[in-house]
C-alpha cells in the first residue's frame, strides 16, 4: 500500500510511525502531492515562523473558503493581517475576563441536569456547553433556536471540510447531492441569522458586550482603511463559531476522560476547585477572577491537549519553490507540523504517553527538562496565525474543568474500553463519545 493511502486511512499511526522510522524531516506523496512532515520543534518553528512568507494556507483551509469565506482561518495575507488587526481588540484580556462569569454560569447550568449514578456521554454535553458559550459571547444570544441553527451549520461545515482535500471539491460543492444540499442550506440559514444580527447592531450602534459588537466597531487605525464590511464581519463570525466551539469542546472532552482514568489527579483537581469555588451553602459559580487560583486545572487541560490535541496537525502549502534543509520544496507541496507526533516525542516529554499534569506546573516538575524547546508544544499553532482566541479557550477550559470537579466525581462507564478510539478529521474527536459515570460529591 502506498504512503498516501496509509496517510488517508489512518493518519495518526502513519505519521508517528514514519517519524520514528525516518527522522525529523521526511517526504512522501499523497493525493498526487508532495508532502513534507516536520517532526522536530526547530523544524516546526522554521515552517511556521521563519518560512511563513513562502506559504499559503493548507489545502483544506483554502477550499474551506467555499463555506467559511475570508475569515482568519482561511484567508491569505495581506487580507489576513488586516483582519487580525481589526479582530484583535475583541480578544483583549479585559474583554475575555468579562466572559468568565458567562462560562461559569453556563457550566453550572449544564451540570444541573446531571444525576448522580447516571452514565452520560460528556462529549455531547461539552459540545452543547461550548456552543451555548460561543452563542452568548459572540452574539449575546441565549435562544436555543439560534443555537440549534448554529449547531446544524457547524456540523454541516465540518462534514464538508474533509472533502476539501479532493481535487474537484469546488465542483462537488455545487452538485445537487443531499449532503451538498444540506451544506448549502446551512450556509443560507447561518447567513440569514448573522446578517440579520449585523443589521440590528449597525442600526442601534450599541456595544452589547459581545464579540459581534467589537467586530462591527473595530477600526483599522494602522492603515486607515476603516472598519469591516458586513461580509468581513460575517466571515469572522463563522470562523469564531467553528473554531471556538469545535476545538474547545474536544479538548474538554479528552480532559474529562483522562481525569476519570486517573483518580489521584482527579482528587487533586477536586481539592483545588473546592478551595477556589467553595462548597455547600457558600458554593458559587466560577468567574475570571478564579482563573489564577486554578493552576492544576490549567495543567490538566494543557496535558489533555498535549496527549489529544484537537488540532492534530497544521498544514501549509508552498506558494513558491524554495530550498529547505537540503530539500527542494516545489510549489504546491504540502508541509505538515503534526502536534500528534511532536507532543508525544520522548526526547522532549518524559513518559510521553502518560497523563502527567504536573509537567505543566511551575517550576517544571518531574523528569521533564526545564529547557524543553518552545515548539515542542503548540496546541494553538504559532507565528502570525497563532489562534487569536487562545486566551478565551484557556479561560473556558480551566473554569469548566474546575466547575465540574468541584461538584462531581467521574469514573469510566461500566464495561467501557480503557483506550479511546479517535477520529482525526479536520479536528481530533473521540470516535465513540466520552461515556462516563457521574457521582455527585457531598458538600
Amino acid at each position: 500500500m502506498l504512503a498516501g493511502d496509509l496517510f488517508r486511512l489512518n493518519p495518526l499511526p502513519f505519521m508517528a510511525g514514519s517519524a520514528q522510522r525516518f527522522g525529523d524531516l521526511l517526504h512522501y506523496r499523497a493525493a498526487g502531492r508532495h508532502i513534507f512532515q516536520c517532526n522536530h520543534p526547530e523544524l516546526v518553528q522554521e515552517m511556521l515562523v521563519q518560512h511563513a512568507r513562502h506559504h499559503d494556507r493548507g489545502i483544506v483551509m483554502q477550499k474551506a473558503q467555499l463555506v467559511l469565506g475570508q475569515g482568519l482561518l482561511s484567508s491569505e495575507d495581506p487580507h489576513h493581517m488586516r483582519q487580525r488587526r481589526l479582530a484583535q481588540p475583541a480578544f483583549h484580556r479585559d474583554r475575555i475576563a468579562a466572559y468568565g462569569r458567562i462560562i461559569g454560569d453556563y457550566a453550572a447550568h449544564t451540570t444541573f441536569a446531571w444525576r448522580s449514578g447516571e452514565t452520560r456521554d460528556l462529549h455531547d454535553d461539552m459540545q452543547l456547553l461550548s456552543l451555548r458559550i460561543v452563542g452568548k459571547t459572540l452574539f449575546n444570544s441565549e435562544l436555543e433556536a439560534v443555537n440549534l441553527r448554529i449547531a446544524r451549520a457547524i456540523e454541516a461545515f465540518m462534514s464538508f471540510l474533509p472533502l476539501a482535500f479532493l481535487p474537484a471539491s469546488e465542483l462537488l460543492y455545487k452538485l445537487p447531492l443531499p449532503m451538498m444540499n444540506r451544506i448549502r442550506q446551512s450556509r443560507r440559514d447561518l447567513d440569514e441569522l448573522i446578517y440579520g444580527l449585523i443589521a440590528e447592531r449597525r442600526a442601534d450602534n450599541q456595544d452589547r458586550g459581545d464579540l459581534l459588537s467589537m467586530l462591527i466597531s473595530a477600526q483599522d487605525t494602522e492603515e486607515g482603511t476603516g472598519s469591516m464590511s458586513d461580509e468581513q464581519v460575517r466571515d469572522e463570525c463563522v470562523t469564531a463559531l467553528l473554531a471556538g466551539n469545535e476545538t474547545t469542546a474536544n479538548g474538554l472532552s479528552f480532559a474529562l476522560w483522562l481525569i476519570a482514568q486517573h483518580p489521584e489527579a482527579q482528587q487533586q483537581l477536586q481539592a483545588e476547585a473546592s478551595a477556589a469555588l467553595a462548597t455547600g451553602s457558600n458554593a458559587r459559580n466560577a468567574t475570571a477572577s478564579d482563573y489564577p487560583a486554578l493552576p492544576f486545572a490549567h495543567a490538566c487541560f494543557a496535558e489533555a491537549m498535549r496527549l489529544y490535541p484537537p488540532v492534530w496537525t497544521i498544514a501549509r502549502t508552498a506558494a513558491e519553490p524554495y530550498q529547505w534543509r537540503g530539500f527542494e520544496i516545489p510549489e504546491g507541496a504540502v508541509l505538515l507540523a503534526p502536534q500528534w507526533v511532536v507532543h508525544r516525542d520522548p526526547r522532549f516529554w518524559a513518559e510521553p504517553t502518560l497523563f502527567r499534569p504536573e509537567r505543566f506546573l511551575q517550576p517544571p516538575a518531574g523528569s521533564d527538562p526545564a529547557t524543553r524547546p518552545k515548539f515542542a508544544y503548540f496546541p494553538f499553532a504559532a507565528g502570525s496565525r497563532q489562534c487569536i482566541g487562545e486566551g478565551l479557550a484557556w479561560m473556558e477550559g480551566v473554569l469548566i474543568l474546575a466547575a465540574i470537579a468541584r461538584d462531581w466525581t467521574l469514573a469510566p462507564a461500566p464495561g467501557a474500553p480503557s483506550t479511546l478510539r479517535l477520529d482525526p478529521k479536520v479536528t481530533l474527536r473521540p470516535k465513540d463519545g466520552i461515556p462516563l459515570q457521574l457521582t455527585r460529591r457531598e458538600a
